[in-house]
């Protein structure tokens, strides 16, 4: 996985800071979460005077934070898996 720094951002907000919540805050850490990639990913409902190209490099934030998720979720130190 490359080191990126949108892969250490995510790596230290999504992992690092859900280490040792219990079930309940965990639930709504994750909740949070996956709410603010939502509203990246639909900026004509948050932003809806923004510029096009402001709506557009939000959705690409949210694809390119979505992507570094599923590398860091998918990481594994066994590469046969």
């Amino acid at each position: 996985m490359p080191a990126l720094p949108l892969h250490m951002l995510v790596q230290q907000l999504l992992l690092g800071r859900t280490e040792g919540l219990s079930g309940p805050q965990l639930a709504a850490f994750l909740s949070g979460w996956t709410s603010v990639l939502e509203l990246l990913r639909r900026p004509e409902l948050c932003v809806p005077d923004a510029a096009p190209e402001v709506q557009e490099a939000l959705r690409s934030l949210a694809e390119q934070i979505e992507r570094a998720q599923a590398e860091i979720l998918s990481d594994d130190d066994d590469p046969d898996l």
